[in-house]
């Protein structure tokens, strides 16, 4: 899992980034915070839930749940971990193209972020039923790991929540239906927990809690201590998965280490290259809330789709706000559609209103852009790609960002050709057995 840093990079627990004058702009002043990676986990989750078409904060609904779900049961603090994991990815499968399938798609994430291999079996099977009639593989009973049927309850309940207006209501129908409606599928003891966490006060008062990702990390004890290995990792991680999901494999891996390169051109800190890479790793998480028959339409967009297109870049920067080890990352990802003259997007910033390090994001991004295929085109040359952002600069790029192009390429491309791309395949998801891991 590259993240454009050598293994000889010294990581401190605190990295304050300084700030520094480069040509007509000066770079941004910020803290790079360690976090968990279950922290991380639990904001990118916005990204799947966005994928799925659910609002945001479903993901961390579901975890609430089966946590809850978890200690009732008094399941063991890795059983805690599984199911925490399992139940923020458990349908990130739906943003990543696969012949396999969504569950294994999932699967194929979590590995990505480097989870056991319970939490990929659990996501393989949040769809199999106690009463045997689920899928993939009609397993019944206690048969289907434990932490896929937690999953399910939390999926179900979370999916009546998110229905009524009145979350008043909302309590009321689900403590009336969950032993009728959720045995079939979870079995008496699980139904019976989920019963036991919706008559808990404490369940509703984090439930629409703007901090319920922070609420929800803080039970995925035995991580180890925060570190900022951990941001960058899980940061390299999402890149992966954000390939996946628009079809372009090792894009994010070549936006940061373009931008970084950027930076060593105009000579900032080494802290400063650090947090570019984290957001050229995270440039296009917003993509996972655009429609797929916008981001792969053969023809012009409308102007409804170009409208729905542009809303990427901020639906990125609010979910990565409040993420901790990102402080400040989210603004860049929000500013690097937009212009110096003016003309760009969200927030048609201008000159030095937009962050140095977004019009760094802002270069690295479209000059991988130009180099890619594209339904409605072919990749373009490395002199044509250069040439078309030579002639933006001054109005849709950072002149002093494009005059150090061609050397931060050169740096660049001879690492990009030596290193294989990582993209899902059905051979990653072969379906593994389901473990026994609780009698019922």
């Amino acid at each position: 899992m590259a993240t454009g840093w050598s293994a000889g990079v010294l990581v401190e627990d605190v990295l304050r980034v300084g700030s520094f004058a480069g040509g007509d702009a000066a770079a941004s002043d910020i803290t790079l915070a360690p976090a968990r990676r279950v922290e991380l986990l639990a904001h990118f989750s916005g990204a799947f839930d966005l994928a799925e078409s659910q609002p945001v904060g479903h993901a961390c609904r579901v975890a609430h749940f089966a946590l809850g779900i978890a200690g009732v049961l008094g399941l063991t603090a890795a059983e805690r971990r599984r199911v925490l994991s399992a139940s923020l990815l458990h349908d990130a499968g739906v943003a990543v193209r696969t012949g396999a399938g969504h569950l294994d798609g999932g699967a194929w994430v979590a590995e990505r972020f480097g989870l056991d291999e319970g939490v990929s079996n659990a996501i393989r099977h949040t769809h199999e039923r106690w009463d045997g009639q689920g899928r993939p593989n009609a397993l019944a009973g206690a048969a289907i790991p434990v932490e896929s049927l937690i999953v399910s309850a939390a999926h179900w309940a979370s999916d009546q929540v998110e229905g009524p207006d009145n979350p008043l209501r909302a309590r009321t129908l689900l403590q009336r239906a969950c032993p009728r409606d959720v045995e079939p599928y979870v079995g008496p003891e699980i139904s019976a927990a989920l019963s036991a966490v919706l008559r808990d006060d404490r369940t509703w008062i984090a439930m629409w809690s703007p901090k319920l990702p922070a609420l929800v990390a803080a039970a995925g004890s035995g991580e180890g201590r925060p570190s900022l290995r951990n941001v960058e990792a899980a940061a390299a991680a999402m890149g992966e998965v954000i390939d996946a999901a628009i079809r372009e494999p090792g894009r994010a891996r070549r936006v940061a280490d373009l931008a970084v390169a950027l930076g060593e051109g105009l000579d900032l800190p080494l802290a400063n290259r650090r947090a570019l890479s984290l957001g050229g790793h995270l440039a296009d998480i917003g993509q996972l809330g655009v429609p797929r028959h916008i981001t792969e339409k053969p023809s012009i967009l409308s102007v409804e789709e170009m409208e729905q297109m542009r809303r990427h870049p901020g639906l990125g920067g609010r979910m990565l706000e409040s993420a901790p080890g990102l402080d400040g990352i989210g603004a860049w990802i929000e500013g690097h559609h937009e212009r110096p003259d003016g003309r760009g997007y969200p927030a048609m910033l201008g000159g030095a209103e937009i962050a140095l390090e977004a019009r760094i994001l802002a270069v690295a991004d479209a000059y991988c852009a130009l180099r890619a295929d594209r339904p409605f085109r072919s990749a373009l040359s490395r002199l044509e790609s250069v040439a078309l952002v030579r002639a933006g600069a001054g109005t849709q790029f950072d002149h002093t960002v494009v005059g150090v192009l061609p050397a931060a390429l050169d740096a660049c491309e001879p690492r990009w050709a030596r290193e294989p791309e990582a993209v899902p395949t059905a051979r990653d998801h072969a379906v593994a057995p389901a473990k026994v891991r609780r009698g019922a």
